[in-house]
């Protein structure tokens, strides 16, 4: 077995590079993009105008970012693809939903939280839904479209997966989400994005699970119930599953099985 030459080492190096300026062309984009639209849509509410106007600012600044670094890569025909709207979507929503979900009941059932019911109205958990898609859809065609599809087209599906993952960390961690348990759900829920973009849902399955999972953790947990926790180790920090081991063993779990099944398939299609 012969070393690789000079030229592929120096191949591998501008690889590396360009992936790693596309995660960091990722985080700048999605963070100042938020930053941006705060500022903005802060000076059109001091005018009169809805606080909700943030969110389209985002994802029009967000949509900017990335078509002007579609323009300027090569990568623009690379995996993850869109997908279609209504699977991706939806499988995605159910996804996105079911992983805080299954830490959440696993929480209560260690008995280290409980679940406290609360009056609400309908309304007051569908309202956000469009907003909140709209919020994961601007961090996600940034996350996707450029750190996953670099990741991809440079070193295969695994680092594009990979890359993105990392990318979805420092952006929630530069958000607030801090703690041990934060940082390491950040990179583990980000690479099951990653997983959920490569399916036939595409980037919008990573939309529909982005989406749902804001939506369990903070439209339901707040509006229809209260989930309180008892302070052990098993709850973690913060008033949902966000910041919980429990939550760090689901997504393990889940990336195990998603991780097996994606190289199954792919092993398939080769043969």
């Amino acid at each position: 077995m012969t070393d690789p030459s000079p030229s592929q080492h120096q191949t591998r190096s501008r690889r590396a590079m360009a992936v790693g300026l596309a995660i960091f062309a990722t985080v700048t984009l999605a963070y100042g993009a938020g930053e941006l639209s705060h500022l903005l849509s802060f000076s059109l509410s001091e005018a009169g105008a809805p606080d909700f106007f943030r969110e389209p600012i985002n994802l029009g600044l967000a949509l900017l970012g990335f078509l002007i670094w579609q323009g300027l890569s090569q990568t623009s025909k690379s995996p993850p693809l869109w997908g279609s709207p209504a699977m991706g979507l939806g499988w995605g929503w159910v996804v996105g939903c079911a992983l805080p979900g299954f830490a959440l009941l696993g929480l209560m059932l260690l008995q280290a939280g409980r679940f406290e019911a609360r009056d609400f109205s309908v309304a007051a958990l569908i309202i956000p839904v469009p907003f909140i898609l709209i919020h994961a859809l601007s961090e996600e065609v940034i996350i996707r479209g450029i750190a996953q599809r670099a990741g991809t087209a440079a070193f295969g599906p695994w680092l594009g997966i990979g890359g993105a993952a990392l990318a979805f960390c420092v952006l929630q961690t530069l958000q607030g989400y801090q703690s041990m348990w934060h940082i390491a759900n950040s990179a583990l829920f980000g690479a099951a994005l990653g997983f959920l973009a490569l399916s036939r849902g595409g980037i919008l399955a990573a939309v529909g699970g982005h989406a749902g999972w804001t939506w369990l953790e903070t439209s339901w947990i707040g509006d229809a119930m209260t989930f309180q926790k008892d302070g052990s180790f098993l709850a973690g920090t913060g008033p949902d599953s966000y910041g919980s081991p429990v939550f760090t063993a689901v997504l393990l779990v889940i990336l195990a099985l998603m991780g097996v099944r994606w190289a199954l398939q792919a092993n398939k299609e080769k043969q």
